[in-house]
């Protein structure tokens, strides 16, 4: 008993790490489009940001 107890919380364990990588991936690639997007939308030339 003890045997299957520490495989269920072996790969309850690998699950867990799986999900919260996928997580992070995604969370990170959401950030990332995000930032290009928002760097994409400004549309100054180098003079205009430095007219300020």
């Amino acid at each position: 008993m003890q045997d299957n107890l520490f495989e269920i919380d072996s790969a309850m364990n690998m699950i867990k790490e799986d999900i919260i990588r996928e997580l992070s991936e995604s969370v990170s690639q959401q950030y990332k489009d995000r930032y290009y997007q928002n760097v994409s939308s400004i549309n100054y030339t180098f003079s205009e940001k430095h007219k300020d």
